[in-house]
This record gives structure tokens, sequence and C-alpha cells, in this order.
């Protein structure tokens, strides 16, 4: 493991070394280097501000306070199964007037935690992340924030990654595009906590489209949320609750297995490597075709945030050692700031 007093790599530096397909892991740096609006503690804090009721916490605390979707869903369900046994007489009760409380607190939490519009976002700066991002085979990103998107969408020739998700077959005008196609060698993005735009309904998994509506993402999610479409996302949560959400869903499981098997070299930016992303770091350590790990380090290389992302590495690598002795794993840090992700400050 490096030393605390050694310099570290320049993104230059990074850059010079890759070779063959390189893939990137963009965690919730990548987002607080746009804005700092992307520095929230917790989504679900955020909610239990805006009123989320303490009925409701409750809900949320059996199935694990990163399970918007699950949590909205069983009241929704719990609502129905009442009604169906005659315990409920009316279209309303305890559990659906609680999906309109978590729908509010939700809202309003990300009125507080998100941009309004790929607008607020300077062109240069979208220029910049594009650019950067440009280096890479496949993008994988924790964050359910809209910036990535926003930032693809913005290549002039159509962009340059693709997600899988196409124009409905059964519904060719219809405003929102579906999970259609794996991506196998292609250029790809995948979001293995899933995503603010991504909803299911009528058994599929859809993406809410700027292109195709013409109205801004945060008012299609908004709306959505009226309609019971539900955004399919991973926030916080025990690792357990958090990999099991991931279980449940076909997309994200599909996310988390292409993330598992890349091979060459994987440059992770603006990520922690908590706790509550164990499973990702596992997927690291099993991967013995994995060979390149450069990870970036913001500010002070002697932080207790960076000596955290420094331990969390070190468990990588002693995992690995312990399971594919014949397949070390060369790791080496660099200084994310040096990376001008966004453009120049």
């Amino acid at each position: 493991m490096m030393k605390k007093d050694q310099s570290l790599l320049s993104y230059s530096a990074v850059k010079e070394r890759l070779s063959g397909r390189s893939h990137i892991l963009l965690g919730n740096g990548f987002s607080i280097g746009c804005d700092p609006v992307f520095r929230y503690p917790s989504l679900y804090s955020a909610s239990v501000e805006a009123g989320l009721s303490e009925r409701a916490q409750s809900v949320f605390a059996r199935l694990g306070t990163n399970n918007f979707e699950g949590v909205m869903r069983l009241l929704d369900d719990a609502h129905w199964v009442a009604k169906t046994y005659g315990l409920v007489d009316n279209d309303t009760s305890a559990m659906t007037t609680d999906v309109e409380v978590v729908k509010r607190a939700l809202v309003d939490a990300l009125a507080k935690s998100h941009l309004e519009h790929t607008g607020k976002i300077a062109d240069g700066r979208k220029d910049a992340a594009l650019d950067f991002l440009s280096t890479y085979h496949n993008i994988f990103t924790t964050n359910y924030d809209l910036l990535l998107y926003w930032v693809v969408m913005h290549r002039k020739d159509g962009p340059l990654h693709e997600d899988g998700f196409r124009a409905d077959e059964g519904d060719s005008n219809a405003p929102y595009l579906v999970f259609a196609e794996r991506l196998g060698q292609n250029r790809g993005i995948f979001y293995l906590h899933g995503a603010l735009h991504l909803y299911l309904a009528d058994g599929q998994l859809r993406k809410q489209s700027w292109s195709r509506s013409g109205e801004c993402l945060t008012h299609l999610i908004r709306d959505g949320l009226r309609k019971s479409e539900y955004p399919l996302f991973v926030a916080e949560g025990s690792p357990e609750k958090k990999l099991a959400q991931i279980r449940e869903h076909a997309y994200l499981w599909y996310c988390l297995d292409k993330f598992a098997r890349i091979q060459n070299t994987l440059v992770v930016f603006g990520h922690s490597f908590g706790a509550s992303d164990q499973h990702l770091a596992d997927a690291i350590a099993r991967n013995s075709k994995l060979s390149q790990l450069f990870v970036g380090l913001h500010g002070d290389p002697k932080s207790k945030e960076n000596d955290a992302i420094r331990r969390g590495v070190s468990q990588i690598r002693a995992q690995r050692k312990e399971g594919e002795p014949q397949h070390a794993l060369e790791v080496s840090y660099f200084d994310s700031d040096s990376a001008r992700v966004w453009g120049e400050p």
C-alpha cells in the first residue's frame, strides 16, 4: 500500500499509463465537483427534514433507508390488500396517506438537493466532462442524480456511450424509453444503483427522456411520482439491504454483474469505498482479470476521508491476495482535482 507521504500521480500521468480498454467508476465526488448542492448528507435525511412521518420512517426502518421505491410500492400494495380483504372501506387509508407523504418528502428533498435543469450547467463545463469521460469504454456510476445523463446528451453528434434504452416497440411514440438490450462489447453507461429518471411500469424498466418528451427530467420525475411511477434507485443503507435490493431488480443485477467482469484497468473518481458499497469492493477483489486500479483522492492526501479510502483499497488487495494469489492488483493513487473534470475552477 502506498505510503502517506508519497506524492500522488497527476491525472495526466494516469492517462499516460492507461493501455487497452479502460473503465471508470464515478461516485458522488463527480457530482459535487459540478455543484456543491449535491453535497447532501443523505436523501433520506433530507426527506425526514421535509416532513417524512414517523409512521413512514418505521417502514423505511424495516426495508432500509435506501429503498424509496420499495417503501412506496409496499404501502400501495398494503392498501390494496387491506381494501381487498375488507379492512378498509375507502380508496384512501393510512397507507395511501403515507405514500403521498413519502412522495412530497422526496420531491421536496430533490428540490433542495438537485439542479433544476441542464441549463444550470454552463456548456463549457459539460464539454469538459464529456472530454474526461470519452477516455473510458464503460462508465459505471453509483450516483442516482441526473448529471451524467445531462452530460452525455450534451454531445452534439449523439451519445458516445449507450445505456441499452430504446424506443418502445409497442408504442413508438411513447415519451419514454425502455431497457431493451444488453450492451455486449459496445461502450456503455451503467447505473449501478439505479437513477432518479429510471422507473418500472407495466413490467418494463423505463427511462424518462427529455429528447422524446420535450420536458426537463426533474419535471418528468415529479409528474411520474403523481402517477405512481416510482424512481428506481438505491440510495443510502446497510450493505446487506443495499445488495438485497440490487438482487431484486434485473437491471441493477445486470449492471453489477457487468462491473464484476470488466478487464484490464479501472479508474475510480469521487468514490469513497464506504461500508455500504462493500458489494463493489468485493466485485473488484474477486475479479482476477482486473489488473490495474487508479484511485482518485480529493484534497489533503492525509485527511481522514482519504485514509478511509486507502483502508478500503487495502482490504480489496488483501482479499485479492487471499483468493487469487497469482493475480496481483496494481494500485496507484492520483490527485482527483488535477483531472479538472468540469473544466477550470
